[in-house]
């Protein structure tokens, strides 16, 4: 079986951070979201994997990736245009040849092993397995309605009207048959080839797709909301504990708190769960719980907590910060750029300066 990671998206909802920086990008426990996925694959024995990206950020992707794919077989394929996740899909055609695949969605974090779905998915002669997830809010997902029997009825990509809480959470497993669903949709309404149409059709053709429902988290990191969230639930469920800092002097730890190499701790309350990069120097401040912070970042009377604070940021005299710090940033009391923080100005508790500059002229806050 192969591996298909779908990132080609513009991560709109993530504005202004991804305009110009890919989604897939930024870190949860300091690793690119795209490299969790890679793990999930490499840990289902999944060694040849197609990365779909896009033309602007692609280049970015394939960069800044690579020394998370030693031991894999990654390759690169452009999407030229969004149009829509079949056709993202359907790009991997050459890539997956005769081979059954699966595919994930560069955004997603979950809690469930691949190995599990491809046993099952082989036991049951699938043509297509789903992953599922009873959610609240169904209508912002494509949905799955059962019948009575419990197999899948009807799938309807964000319906308007209610038809079913189990959305599809971005885990699919596929046969070749897949492509030929691909080749015989239209466009939806937004102008894009739906993959939940091209499964619906393989249901109104009768072929055997099976799905299967998660008991445990998944996390669309494509909002705000979603990447904290998705922070704080892999920081309570992260086992490995590590203390590499080189000197810490008058501090206190609480909880599971790991922290890298090089990195300086003084005068400074640590609140598990929190990761600390490697070369980070905090210095009479309070962090976590729920925070990451990534590499060669400075922290100085600050108060940080659930929040993911990206690499080679300085964080000086700020008070009580709860949110996403892009990397390169420069946050001080006389010097706070709102705007680089995903989350509206009035639910920031900051100080209220809000003009900007940035550590990198070549790298832009948001």
């Amino acid at each position: 079986m192969k591996g298909v990671i779908l990132s080609g998206g513009k991560g709109s909802r993530l504005s202004p951070i991804t305009d110009n920086y890919p989604k897939q990008l930024i870190p949860i426990l300091g690793k690119p979201i795209l490299a969790h996925c890679l793990d999930y694959m490499a840990s289902a024995g999944i060694k040849d994997i197609a990365i779909i990206v896009g033309p602007d950020k692609g280049p970015t992707i394939e960069e800044e990736i690579k020394p998370y794919c030693k031991g894999l077989n990654v390759e690169f394929i452009y999407q030229d245009e969004p149009k829509g996740l079949a056709h993202a899909v359907g790009l991997a055609r050459n890539f997956t040849k005769n081979e059954d695949f699966i595919v994930l969605l560069g955004d997603n974090l979950f809690d469930k092993r691949l190995s599990d779905l491809i046993e099952r998915f082989y036991r049951t002669q699938a043509d297509s397995l789903i992953l599922l997830k009873d959610v609240t809010h169904p209508y912002n997902f494509g949905v799955v309605k059962f019948d009575e029997c419990g197999k899948a009825l009807k799938l309807v990509e964000k319906p308007k009207e209610f038809v079913s809480n189990y959305a599809i959470v971005g885990v699919y497993l596929f046969n070749q048959k897949i492509y030929q669903a691909i080749d015989m949709i239209e466009p939806s309404q937004r102008g894009e080839l739906e993959i939940t149409d091209a499964i619906a059709l393989q249901v109104e053709q009768k072929q055997n797709i099976q799905t299967q429902i998660l008991d445990s988290y998944w996390f669309d990191t494509g909002t705000r909301e979603g990447l904290l969230d998705a922070n704080c639930r892999m920081l309570l469920a992260e086992n490995k504990q590590a203390n590499l800092a080189e000197n810490i002097t008058e501090s206190n730890i609480f909880g599971k708190v790991n922290i890298g190499k090089e990195s300086f701790i003084d005068r400074s309350n640590l609140m598990g769960p929190i990761y600390i990069g490697k070369n980070v120097r905090i210095t009479n401040s309070t962090i976590g719980p729920y925070t990451s912070i990534g590499d060669n970042c400075i922290i100085e009377n600050a108060e940080i907590q659930s929040s993911i604070i990206m690499e080679n940021t300085k964080v000086l005299e700020s008070q009580s910060i709860s949110s996403l710090v892009f990397k390169n940033t420069l946050m001080q009391k006389e010097n706070m750029n709102i705007s680089k923080l995903i989350m509206k100005p009035s639910e920031i508790k900051l100080f209220a300066s809000v003009k900007p500059q940035y550590l990198n002229s070549n790298n832009h806050a948001a």
